[in-house]
């Protein structure tokens, strides 16, 4: 009967590293009782890596969660009296808090440096006064990963004797003598990232040699900023109006994400010329920032939104990947080798129409991604500036005859009707081979299409009257077939798939008849769909009609 359980409980005969990994998905105490199961459960409970408690769990429950957290203490000191290591402790009450609280976690941290914790994480309620920090946490030589939420850290009465890699501190309290003190006995500190903090004005980094990654965000007190380390590879910096900022001396930065902040464009341009291993640059809403002028051999993504811009000098010639967000600007580029570029062109929600001088820039700035981007991807409030009238039509050049792929994404479509956006987007890129429409009305809605057309491009012998003023000859003058697929998806439900297709006969020489005939049945199959759509969400419109 024994030997059959024994075959029966193949669980406890998996190696300590599953049921370890087994153990972190459930709370202290229910952890506890595995200990009972059996001799190999109690000695994996007792040598378990990492210990958690997550008050969301319990929150409910004042009482159990104050339980499991005794129960923890208990455990820790357990382990500490056995001399079992730990490699991780993760404490997080963000829903109960009180003076007893503070007590037990004051006890399971000393605890868990008494077993040589590796990584100790802290978060705590942010309805509450900070946790003062133990004062042994700052001699703790066997800690190297130290994320704190809620917490103050006030000055040590001995030195500091860190050994940390990471240090993440959330919505701390912390002086410039302490913040000083911390970075100067912690040389080997390679992550960093404070947010949300105050009680500081100066961060200074110099000397760590080892450090590779900064991030700072929404520290409001903050007013100077200066990174001084060769090494580091990635600085982010958001949401401050901090006066001072030199990260100059990273000479081998590759990642660099800046969100407003107060600069300016000449600091801006300075900066951005000494990093010559730049591969990653996003500037947003710096609204300060005017021209944006970038020399940067190195660099491969570019991302650029600013509601005031006037305009954007690029000189990036190894430039893959582009996104703008704003209204459009005067653009200059040497990059010819985009992968993708995306572009977001901001506007008032209930614009039906554009200017036709916003009309005229939008179709300059297009033009600057004719030929030297594969995919382009473009997003407008309510598709306006993409409508383009027939009469500026024969003014105007379309911007696009080089782009092959189109994906459009537009937020609210109301006003217009689908065959007049791919009549018009038919004209900005005459010989465009997918087009993608993307838009949510009721459901989310999503129209392909895939287009294909004669050979001969250019044009040669007369030309049709429709074409005089292209450089190549108009769709309608060299499309041979037409697919489109129509999907609606509403939340979980399985999405509903429309297709069709259209395609000529034959590629000889086609008369006006013809041609009438074919382009007529695309704009019928077209309208019916977009119909449909309209009678199917009718309160929409009519709402947005009145």
């Amino acid at each position: 009967m024994e030997n059959r359980i024994d075959n029966l409980d193949r669980i406890s005969a998996l190696p300590d590293e599953i049921l370890h990994h087994i153990l972190s998905f459930v709370s202290p105490k229910q952890a506890v009782r595995t200990s009972v199961l059996s001799k190999s459960w109690k000695e994996t409970w007792h040598t378990c890596p990492i210990l958690a408690l997550d008050d969301d769990q319990t929150r409910d429950r004042f009482a159990r969660a104050k339980e499991v957290l005794k129960c923890m203490e208990q455990t820790l000191l357990n382990r500490h009296m056995e001399m079992i290591s730990l490699t991780k402790l993760m404490i997080s009450l963000l829903f109960f808090w009180d003076d007893e609280f503070a007590a037990l976690v004051d006890r399971c941290v000393c605890f868990a440096i008494g077993s040589n914790v590796n990584e100790l994480g802290l978060r705590f309620p942010i309805f509450r006064v900070g946790y003062n920090l133990p004062q042994i946490v700052f001699c703790a030589k066997s800690i190297n990963v130290l994320e704190l939420y809620r917490c103050n850290l006030s000055r040590p009465r001995i030195g500091v004797q860190l050994s940390l890699r990471k240090l993440c501190l959330v919505g701390v309290y912390v002086d410039d003598q302490m913040i000083e003190n911390l970075f100067a006995r912690c040389p080997l500190i390679e992550y960093l990232t404070i947010e949300s903090s105050e009680g500081f004005k100066s961060l200074e980094l110099f000397g760590l040699s080892e450090l590779h990654e900064v991030k700072i965000s929404n520290n409001d007190e903050l007013e100077k900023v200066e990174i001084n380390a060769l090494n580091v590879h990635s600085v982010t910096i958001t949401d401050m109006k901090t006066r001072v900022i030199n990260i100059a001396s990273c000479k081998n930065l590759k990642f660099l994400l800046l969100s407003e902040l107060s600069i300016k464009d000449d600091w801006l341009c300075s900066v951005i010329s000494d990093f010559s291993l730049l591969q990653f640059l996003s500037i947003t809403s710096c609204d300060e920032l005017r021209s944006i002028k970038i020399s940067s051999p190195s660099l491969k993504e570019l991302v650029i939104n600013g509601s005031d811009l006037v305009e954007v000098k690029l000189e990036t010639p190894n430039l893959s990947k582009f996104k703008f967000s704003g209204h459009p600007i005067s653009f200059t580029s040497n990059a010819m080798a985009l992968s993708e570029t995306d572009l977001y062109v901001c506007g008032n929600d209930d614009d039906i129409q554009v200017d036709i001088q916003v009309l005229v820039k939008y179709i300059e700035l297009l033009a600057n991604f004719n030929r030297c981007s594969e995919v382009l991807n473009l997003q407008h409030c309510t598709g306006a500036v993409f409508i383009v009238p027939r009469e500026w039509r024969q003014i105007l050049h379309p911007p696009l005859c080089g782009v092959k792929h189109l994906n459009l994404k537009i937020d609210d479509l109301l006003d217009f009707t689908i065959p007049d956006l791919v009549d018009s987007l038919l004209w900005l890129s005459p010989h465009i081979e997918n087009i993608s429409m993307s838009f949510h009305l009721g459901d989310s809605h999503k129209y392909s299409f895939q287009f294909s057309y004669k050979k001969q491009l250019i044009h040669e012998g007369e030309i049709p009257t429709c074409c005089q003023s292209l450089p190549i000859s108009c769709w309608q003058n060299c499309l041979k077939g037409v697919k489109i697929e129509h999907t609606a998806t509403f939340f979980s439900q399985p999405a509903s798939v429309d297709r069709f297709s259209l395609e000529r006969k034959t590629l000889e020489m086609h008369t006006y008849g013809e041609s009438f005939y074919f382009h007529d049945h695309i704009w019928e199959e077209l309208n019916h769909l977009d119909l449909n759509l309209r009678e199917k969400f009718s309160y929409l419109f009519d709402i947005n009609s009145s």
